[in-house]
């Protein structure tokens, strides 16, 4: 006499069947949660980085901006100046700072001193993957401490004859604003009629240091931020007033 299951009851392979389903369900639910899990905290890694370089961008650079700000203001006298200097202003390498060394005062009032920036790193600041871009200070006799150790892009310094400079007119040609700049930037063979060629006679230093703020997976830079500042000693101007 043939078994007959209870009715009611599904037979014992439909109950399997119905297993297999819920294990498969199961784990690509498990595998749909676990790659938006992955996805989320990926996107929040990487926006904790840039957000870690982008801090590390503005630390460095407010630190060398306060230093070099604070030592052109108190400045008696320019030593020396080693950049690339192009006879246009506008040309892309133009003003590519090398070393500069100032004349100070001592903190304790009694005489003067010499500060030193330099820099170091690849040759017309091209990124590198091997060298980092290095900016120094050395005060004389002291030790030579590195203000910019990463992130930079490229920083540039031209002496002034301290002029302060009107903005572009709006139906001015790029040309002749160039003109109207030319003879106030300081060139060893300026070669504009009484143009700035004695470092002398420099008045004021215009910086312009750009950060890279962002990178790529591959290590990339994405976004760069450009800090601009004039600077004009008050002990120079003070001489010639």
């Amino acid at each position: 006499m043939n078994a007959r299951p209870f009715p009611g009851r599904p037979p014992r392979h439909s109950r399997v069947a119905a297993t297999l389903v819920e294990v498969i369900m199961s784990v690509l639910i498990f595998s749909i949660l676990l790659g938006i899990g992955y996805t989320f905290l990926s996107r929040t890694f990487t926006s904790m980085e840039r957000q870690r370089q982008s801090l590390d961008t503005m630390h460095e650079s407010r630190n060398f901006l306060m230093l070099i700000e604070r030592d052109l203001r108190e400045m008696t006298r320019l030593v020396s100046l080693d950049t690339i200097f192009k006879d246009h202003l506008f040309v892309e390498e133009n003003a590519l700072f090398y070393s500069m060394e100032l004349e100070v005062p001592l903190r304790k009032g009694d005489g003067y001193t010499t500060v030193t920036y330099t820099y170091e790193g690849p040759t017309g600041y091209q990124d590198s993957p091997t060298r980092e871009k290095i900016i120094y200070r050395q005060e004389k006799g002291g030790v030579k401490k590195a203000l910019i150790t990463k992130q930079m892009n490229y920083l540039k310094i031209w002496g002034t004859d301290g002029t302060i400079f009107r903005n572009r007119g709006v139906n001015e040609s790029l040309a002749d604003y160039r003109t109207y700049l030319g003879p106030h930037y300081y060139h060893p063979s300026n070669p504009f009629p009484n143009g700035l060629n004695d470092l002398a006679k420099v008045r004021g230093i215009e910086v312009q240091l750009c950060m890279h703020e962002m990178f790529d997976a591959a290590g990339k830079p994405i976004k760069d931020r450009t800090f601009v500042t004039r600077i004009y000693s008050r002990v120079l101007n003070a001489k010639y007033e």
